[in-house]
């Protein structure tokens, strides 16, 4: 098996062949077929690393969050070059960070070495905490099951006194979001243990010296499924957390700041969020109108509301939700009456949702739309006969609808149907 020096070496001399080669082409030719050269600056960096796996050490990519790259680079201090993190683990696989600088000539050198904490790095961010201009680093370090310890490093500048751990804490997992909407980011940490649920903001002064607020997250939850950041009415600032309650379902409660106070403003005087349904249904943007509703209620028919700062709840949606054919459907226009739904075929490969709008006058009940699950074989083939037209398709199901009423659209059915997702991955936020 080659090295992790010899890979190097390889990618090096890819990059010099494709740039020796250059004048074997002309114009726009010899711009489309070689390869991209790498600088001076990013081979040197390579080498540097590559003497850390020399040593022993391997790559260790962060395992959760948008940031998984084992080399990133980012402009930490705010002086226009990049600072590079190459995330990495020692030959007994504890995690570490190194940190490289570029000097006055362009080279990088290792300034710092992290030491890690856990299995691995579960998370990184990268924000202006104290508003100074500068990134602070934040790092979730992996420890038992779903126990994570979030540590927060001021960097500095080139040749800086030293690297500095603001503080460390505990956490389940994190979101960096400026939820008081003063203009800087806020580091937000959700905590889950046997004990209940918290939400922890953590304010970093001009100084360093670090403030923390805590609210409750709904009681009797097990997990936090989700942590969406968002508005609610009025484009007031929110954060959005959905929690596994018991295994019954899902109940969100929601963060923000109302007269100068972190509150949480689904929070009702038995200690647990008003708002709970069946799982695999999140709180999303329902009617488009750039904030983000709340779905509510038990059963198959759901109703959606708007929140405002003060706690307040309106209606602006109801949905079906199929939980056995993993869909639902935001109901608009006629589908809006007081319809039933009659369900078909359960346990086969044709499951259905018929639905049916009652009578006027003398005219009886009757059934305008139908919503399939399609699985097994030819599904493709079966979901675009007797007039239906694919909604979406997944792995092993295709879902499909057939119009029995000309007063519904295609487009109607199309815009207003979802797929239920049973898991989020927590660590993407």
């Amino acid at each position: 098996m080659n090295s992790p020096k010899r890979r190097l070496t390889a990618l090096v001399m890819a990059a010099l062949i494709a740039f020796a080669c250059s004048g074997c082409m002309t114009g726009s030719v010899e711009k489309l077929y070689s390869l991209p050269r790498m600088s001076e600056q990013y081979v040197q960096l390579q080498e540097l690393i590559g003497q850390r796996l020399d040593e022993g050490d391997s790559y260790a990519a962060p395992t959760g969050g948008s940031n998984r790259q084992s080399i990133q680079l980012r402009d930490l201090d705010g002086d226009g070059s990049p600072e590079a993190l190459a995330f990495l683990a020692d030959k007994s696989h504890i995690p570490l960070v190194c940190v490289y600088r570029q000097d006055g000539e362009g080279d990088f050198y290792l300034d710092a070495i992290l030491p890690g904490e856990g299995s691995a790095v579960a998370g990184v961010d990268y924000a202006d905490l104290n508003g100074d201009g500068a990134s602070e680093l934040i790092l979730a370090w992996q420890g038992a099951g779903d126990l994570r310890l979030l540590s927060v490093y001021s960097l500095g500048g080139p040749d800086s006194a030293g690297q500095d751990c603001l503080f460390s804490a505990g956490c389940t997992d994190f979101v960096v979001f400026d939820l008081d909407g003063n203009g800087v980011e806020d580091l937000l940490a959700l905590q889950v243990n046997a004990s209940g649920g918290s939400l922890t903001m953590y304010d970093i002064g001009a100084d360093n010296a670090v403030s923390t607020t805590e609210l409750a997250l709904s009681s009797g939850i097990t997990a936090v499924r989700r942590a969406t950041p968002g508005t609610i009415s009025g484009g007031t600032a929110a954060l959005f957390v959905e929690s596994d309650l018991s295994g019954s379902g899902l109940v969100t409660d929601v963060f923000a700041f109302v007269g100068g106070q972190m509150k949480n403003l689904t929070m009702s005087p038995l200690g647990r969020s008003n708002v709970f349904r069946p799982d695999g249904l999140y709180a999303a943007d329902i009617d488009r109108d750039g904030n983000i509703e709340l779905p509510s209620g038990s059963g198959d028919m759901l109703t959606w509301y708007s929140l405002d700062p003060s706690g307040s709840q309106t209606p602006v949606a109801r949905s079906y939700y199929d939980a056995e054919g993993g869909w639902y459907l935001v109901l608009t226009g006629l589908l809006k009456e007081d319809l039933t739904v009659e369900r078909h075929g359960v346990g086969g490969d044709e499951p259905a949702a018929a639905f049916i709008v009652p009578g006027t006058g003398s005219a009886p009940q009757r059934t305008v739309l139908a919503i399939y699950a399609l699985t097994g074989p030819n599904r493709q083939d079966r979901a675009e006969v007797d007039g239906r037209f694919i909604l979406r398709q997944e792995e092993n199901t295709v879902f499909a609808a057939q119009l029995l009423t000309d007063e519904l659209s295609q487009q109607d059915i199309l815009d207003n149907f979802y797929i239920i997702y049973d898991q989020w991955q927590l660590g993407d936020l």
